[in-house]
Protein backbone atom coordinates (compact mmCIF):
# COMPACT_ATOMS: atom_id res chain seq x y z
CA UNK A 1 0.00 0.00 0.00
CA UNK A 2 1.17 3.61 -0.40
CA UNK A 3 2.09 6.15 2.16
CA UNK A 4 1.20 9.62 1.41
CA UNK A 5 4.17 11.90 2.81
CA UNK A 6 1.64 12.48 6.18
CA UNK A 7 2.13 8.45 6.50
CA UNK A 8 -1.81 7.71 5.91
CA UNK A 9 -2.41 4.67 4.10
CA UNK A 10 -3.59 4.84 0.36
CA UNK A 11 -5.12 1.84 -1.08
CA UNK A 12 -7.12 3.02 -3.64
CA UNK A 13 -6.14 5.82 -6.60
CA UNK A 14 -9.12 7.64 -8.38
CA UNK A 15 -7.73 9.15 -11.85
CA UNK A 16 -10.07 11.48 -13.91
CA UNK A 17 -8.89 11.65 -17.62
CA UNK A 18 -10.03 14.26 -19.63
CA UNK A 19 -7.67 17.15 -18.44
CA UNK A 20 -6.06 14.84 -16.13
CA UNK A 21 -4.64 11.50 -17.69
CA UNK A 22 -4.99 13.07 -21.19
CA UNK A 23 -3.18 15.64 -22.09
CA UNK A 24 -4.24 18.45 -24.55
CA UNK A 25 -4.30 15.91 -27.91
CA UNK A 26 -6.37 13.04 -26.17
CA UNK A 27 -2.94 11.09 -25.34
CA UNK A 28 -1.71 9.43 -21.91
CA UNK A 29 1.87 9.83 -21.85
CA UNK A 30 4.25 6.64 -21.12
CA UNK A 31 5.51 8.19 -17.35
CA UNK A 32 1.52 8.15 -16.64
CA UNK A 33 1.08 4.67 -17.66
CA UNK A 34 4.26 3.97 -15.85
CA UNK A 35 3.45 5.71 -12.47
CA UNK A 36 0.41 3.52 -12.46
CA UNK A 37 2.06 0.30 -12.96
CA UNK A 38 3.95 1.45 -9.88
CA UNK A 39 1.35 2.15 -7.76
CA UNK A 40 -0.19 -1.73 -8.99
CA UNK A 41 2.64 -2.99 -8.12
CA UNK A 42 2.51 -1.45 -4.55
CA UNK A 43 -0.86 -2.81 -4.05
CA UNK A 44 -3.05 0.46 -4.91
CA UNK A 45 -6.35 0.01 -7.04
CA UNK A 46 -6.18 2.14 -10.03
CA UNK A 47 -9.12 3.57 -10.55
CA UNK A 48 -10.36 5.74 -13.94
CA UNK A 49 -12.76 8.21 -12.14
CA UNK A 50 -14.82 9.74 -15.19
CA UNK A 51 -17.70 11.45 -16.69
CA UNK A 52 -17.21 9.22 -19.44
CA UNK A 53 -19.23 6.14 -20.17
CA UNK A 54 -17.98 2.86 -19.97
CA UNK A 55 -17.45 2.55 -24.09
CA UNK A 56 -15.73 5.59 -24.06
CA UNK A 57 -12.81 5.00 -21.13
CA UNK A 58 -9.75 5.09 -23.24
CA UNK A 59 -9.48 1.36 -23.06
CA UNK A 60 -6.72 0.86 -25.72
CA UNK A 61 -4.30 3.33 -23.99
CA UNK A 62 -4.91 1.65 -20.54
CA UNK A 63 -4.57 -1.83 -21.91
CA UNK A 64 -0.43 -2.64 -20.79
CA UNK A 65 -2.41 -1.13 -16.76
CA UNK A 66 -4.43 -3.89 -15.03
CA UNK A 67 -7.48 -2.01 -14.33
CA UNK A 68 -10.42 -3.65 -12.18
CA UNK A 69 -12.99 -1.31 -11.69
CA UNK A 70 -13.70 1.66 -13.51
CA UNK A 71 -16.54 4.53 -12.52
CA UNK A 72 -18.42 6.26 -15.14
CA UNK A 73 -20.65 9.04 -16.14
CA UNK A 74 -19.87 11.58 -13.00
CA UNK A 75 -19.73 8.84 -10.38
CA UNK A 76 -23.38 7.39 -11.39
CA UNK A 77 -22.13 3.89 -12.60
CA UNK A 78 -19.24 1.67 -11.43
CA UNK A 79 -17.88 -1.25 -13.34
CA UNK A 80 -15.94 -3.95 -13.05
CA UNK A 81 -13.32 -3.72 -15.91
CA UNK A 82 -12.52 -6.78 -17.16
CA UNK A 83 -16.42 -7.60 -17.75
CA UNK A 84 -18.30 -4.49 -17.74
CA UNK A 85 -20.45 -6.19 -15.03
CA UNK A 86 -22.45 -3.14 -13.70
CA UNK A 87 -22.14 -2.96 -9.40
CA UNK A 88 -23.85 0.04 -8.89
CA UNK A 89 -26.27 2.73 -10.63
CA UNK A 90 -27.82 5.46 -10.43
CA UNK A 91 -30.16 7.11 -13.07
CA UNK A 92 -32.32 9.86 -14.17
CA UNK A 93 -35.94 9.25 -13.93
CA UNK A 94 -37.20 9.41 -17.51
CA UNK A 95 -40.70 10.97 -16.94
CA UNK A 96 -38.98 13.90 -14.83
CA UNK A 97 -36.78 14.47 -17.96
CA UNK A 98 -39.05 14.85 -20.49
CA UNK A 99 -39.92 18.58 -20.15
CA UNK A 100 -36.17 19.00 -19.42
CA UNK A 101 -35.15 17.67 -23.08
CA UNK A 102 -38.33 19.49 -24.90
CA UNK A 103 -36.63 22.33 -23.28
CA UNK A 104 -33.39 20.85 -24.59
CA UNK A 105 -33.94 20.12 -27.78
CA UNK A 106 -35.37 23.24 -29.06
CA UNK A 107 -31.78 25.48 -28.56
CA UNK A 108 -29.91 23.92 -31.19
CA UNK A 109 -27.27 22.29 -28.25
CA UNK A 110 -24.87 18.99 -29.44
CA UNK A 111 -26.63 16.71 -26.76
CA UNK A 112 -25.11 13.17 -25.36
CA UNK A 113 -27.04 11.20 -23.51
CA UNK A 114 -25.56 7.85 -21.32
CA UNK A 115 -27.53 4.34 -21.30
CA UNK A 116 -26.02 1.20 -20.16
CA UNK A 117 -22.26 2.70 -20.63
CA UNK A 118 -23.30 3.71 -24.22
CA UNK A 119 -23.62 6.61 -25.40
CA UNK A 120 -26.39 8.03 -27.95
CA UNK A 121 -26.72 11.48 -29.80
CA UNK A 122 -30.73 12.25 -30.97
CA UNK A 123 -30.09 12.67 -34.56
CA UNK A 124 -31.25 16.01 -34.96
CA UNK A 125 -28.72 17.55 -33.35
CA UNK A 126 -25.88 15.97 -35.67
CA UNK A 127 -25.83 19.35 -37.78
CA UNK A 128 -24.16 21.00 -34.59
CA UNK A 129 -20.98 19.18 -34.20
CA UNK A 130 -18.69 21.28 -36.73
CA UNK A 131 -19.42 24.39 -34.47
CA UNK A 132 -18.71 23.24 -31.17
CA UNK A 133 -15.30 24.61 -29.54
CA UNK A 134 -14.01 21.43 -28.72
CA UNK A 135 -10.66 19.79 -29.29
CA UNK A 136 -10.41 17.47 -32.06
CA UNK A 137 -9.75 14.50 -30.31
CA UNK A 138 -13.06 15.37 -28.47
CA UNK A 139 -15.10 15.67 -31.88
CA UNK A 140 -13.58 12.37 -33.54
CA UNK A 141 -14.46 10.74 -30.16
CA UNK A 142 -18.12 11.89 -30.56
CA UNK A 143 -18.37 11.07 -34.36
CA UNK A 144 -16.92 7.54 -33.89
CA UNK A 145 -18.70 6.57 -30.56
CA UNK A 146 -21.80 7.92 -30.82
CA UNK A 147 -25.19 5.40 -31.76
CA UNK A 148 -28.03 7.44 -33.45
CA UNK A 149 -31.73 8.13 -31.64
CA UNK A 150 -34.10 9.10 -33.72
CA UNK A 151 -36.84 10.26 -31.05
CA UNK A 152 -35.21 10.89 -27.39
CA UNK A 153 -39.12 11.86 -26.47
CA UNK A 154 -40.55 9.40 -27.18
CA UNK A 155 -37.27 7.08 -26.08
CA UNK A 156 -37.77 8.56 -22.58
CA UNK A 157 -41.86 7.73 -22.95
CA UNK A 158 -41.27 4.17 -23.05
CA UNK A 159 -40.01 4.06 -19.74
CA UNK A 160 -36.77 1.81 -20.54
CA UNK A 161 -34.20 4.20 -20.67
CA UNK A 162 -31.92 4.25 -17.75
CA UNK A 163 -30.02 7.27 -18.30
CA UNK A 164 -26.84 7.92 -16.24
CA UNK A 165 -26.19 11.26 -17.52
CA UNK A 166 -26.75 13.69 -20.26
CA UNK A 167 -23.97 15.87 -21.52
CA UNK A 168 -24.37 19.47 -23.50
CA UNK A 169 -22.03 20.68 -25.63
CA UNK A 170 -22.62 24.74 -27.12
CA UNK A 171 -21.97 26.06 -30.71
CA UNK A 172 -19.81 28.91 -31.02
CA UNK A 173 -20.18 32.51 -31.56
CA UNK A 174 -18.05 35.55 -31.81
CA UNK A 175 -16.26 37.04 -28.93
CA UNK A 176 -16.01 33.14 -27.42
CA UNK A 177 -19.92 33.25 -26.67
CA UNK A 178 -21.55 29.95 -26.44
CA UNK A 179 -24.95 29.86 -27.92
CA UNK A 180 -27.42 29.51 -25.38
CA UNK A 181 -25.23 28.28 -22.53
CA UNK A 182 -25.86 30.88 -20.07
CA UNK A 183 -30.04 30.45 -20.39
CA UNK A 184 -29.62 26.96 -20.73
CA UNK A 185 -27.54 26.99 -16.94
CA UNK A 186 -29.99 28.90 -15.15
CA UNK A 187 -32.81 26.84 -16.44
CA UNK A 188 -31.11 23.78 -15.67
CA UNK A 189 -30.24 24.79 -11.98
CA UNK A 190 -33.50 24.78 -11.10
CA UNK A 191 -34.91 21.63 -11.86
CA UNK A 192 -34.37 19.86 -8.31
CA UNK A 193 -34.43 16.38 -9.62
CA UNK A 194 -30.60 17.21 -11.88
CA UNK A 195 -26.93 17.44 -10.11
CA UNK A 196 -25.32 19.98 -12.78
CA UNK A 197 -21.92 20.56 -13.15
CA UNK A 198 -19.45 21.78 -16.25
CA UNK A 199 -17.15 18.62 -16.70
CA UNK A 200 -15.07 20.18 -18.95
CA UNK A 201 -14.59 22.36 -22.50
CA UNK A 202 -17.07 24.63 -21.16
CA UNK A 203 -19.99 21.90 -21.60
CA UNK A 204 -22.84 21.15 -19.01
CA UNK A 205 -23.88 17.77 -17.46
CA UNK A 206 -26.14 16.49 -15.45
CA UNK A 207 -26.84 13.51 -13.60
CA UNK A 208 -29.27 12.51 -10.73
CA UNK A 209 -29.26 14.85 -7.91
CA UNK A 210 -27.08 13.88 -5.14
CA UNK A 211 -24.99 12.15 -7.88
CA UNK A 212 -21.30 12.49 -8.09
CA UNK A 213 -17.55 10.96 -8.85
CA UNK A 214 -17.36 10.55 -4.47
CA UNK A 215 -20.55 8.84 -4.49
CA UNK A 216 -19.38 6.46 -6.77
CA UNK A 217 -15.73 6.38 -5.01
CA UNK A 218 -17.69 5.87 -1.87
CA UNK A 219 -19.70 2.72 -2.97
CA UNK A 220 -16.34 1.13 -4.88
CA UNK A 221 -14.20 1.92 -1.50
CA UNK A 222 -17.28 0.28 0.71
CA UNK A 223 -17.34 -2.59 -1.78
CA UNK A 224 -13.61 -3.28 -1.51
CA UNK A 225 -13.50 -2.81 2.03
CA UNK A 226 -12.16 0.28 2.29
CA UNK A 227 -12.51 3.99 3.50
CA UNK A 228 -12.68 7.62 1.72
CA UNK A 229 -9.07 8.11 4.17
CA UNK A 230 -7.52 5.62 2.04
CA UNK A 231 -8.58 6.97 -1.64
CA UNK A 232 -6.30 9.31 -3.28
CA UNK A 233 -7.81 11.55 -5.92
CA UNK A 234 -6.66 13.48 -9.01
CA UNK A 235 -8.67 15.80 -11.23
CA UNK A 236 -8.92 19.39 -12.78
CA UNK A 237 -12.89 19.90 -13.73
CA UNK A 238 -16.17 21.09 -11.81
CA UNK A 239 -17.23 17.38 -11.94
CA UNK A 240 -14.19 16.58 -9.88
CA UNK A 241 -14.48 18.85 -6.81
CA UNK A 242 -16.89 16.68 -4.57
CA UNK A 243 -14.13 13.40 -5.02
CA UNK A 244 -10.93 16.08 -4.18
CA UNK A 245 -12.58 17.21 -1.37
CA UNK A 246 -13.84 13.97 0.38
CA UNK A 247 -11.09 11.42 -0.49
CA UNK A 248 -8.23 11.41 1.83
CA UNK A 249 -5.90 13.01 0.12
CA UNK A 250 -7.36 15.15 -2.86
CA UNK A 251 -4.96 16.49 -5.76
CA UNK A 252 -6.01 19.18 -8.53
CA UNK A 253 -4.16 19.12 -11.64
CA UNK A 254 -1.75 22.45 -12.67
CA UNK A 255 -4.80 23.02 -15.10
CA UNK A 256 -7.83 22.96 -12.90
CA UNK A 257 -9.44 26.12 -12.38
CA UNK A 258 -8.58 28.00 -9.41
CA UNK A 259 -12.42 26.61 -7.94
CA UNK A 260 -11.14 22.98 -7.69
CA UNK A 261 -7.44 23.76 -6.54
CA UNK A 262 -9.36 25.96 -3.87
CA UNK A 263 -11.20 22.48 -2.29
CA UNK A 264 -8.03 19.97 -2.92
CA UNK A 265 -5.17 18.98 -0.46
CA UNK A 266 -2.41 19.36 -2.92
CA UNK A 267 -1.57 20.80 -6.50
CA UNK A 268 0.66 19.06 -8.78
CA UNK A 269 1.60 19.63 -12.52
CA UNK A 270 -0.57 20.58 -15.21
CA UNK A 271 -1.53 17.75 -18.21
CA UNK A 272 0.89 18.63 -20.22
CA UNK A 273 3.96 18.22 -18.21
CA UNK A 274 2.84 14.64 -16.32
CA UNK A 275 0.75 15.79 -13.61
CA UNK A 276 -0.19 12.47 -13.05
CA UNK A 277 2.90 10.90 -12.74
CA UNK A 278 4.59 13.65 -10.54
CA UNK A 279 1.17 13.27 -8.47
CA UNK A 280 1.97 9.66 -7.77
CA UNK A 281 5.85 9.56 -7.47
CA UNK A 282 5.80 12.27 -4.61
CA UNK A 283 2.60 11.26 -2.78
CA UNK A 284 2.33 7.68 -3.37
Amino acid sequence: MGKTENNRTIKLLALDVDGTLFDDNGKISQASIDAMNQAKEAGIEVVPTSGRDYDGIPWDQLKNVDINYVITTNGSAVYEAKTKKCLYEKYLDSGKMIPIFEYLLKKEIYINVFVDGVSYTPVQVYPYIDNLDLPDYVIQHMKENRKGINDLIEYLKNGDAKMQKATLNFQKQEKDKLLNREEVQEYLEKCPDIKVVNGGFNNLEFTKAGTNKASGLKFLAAHLGMTMDEVMAVGDSENDMEMLREAGLGIAMGNASSEVKEVADEITLDNEHEGVAAAIGKYL
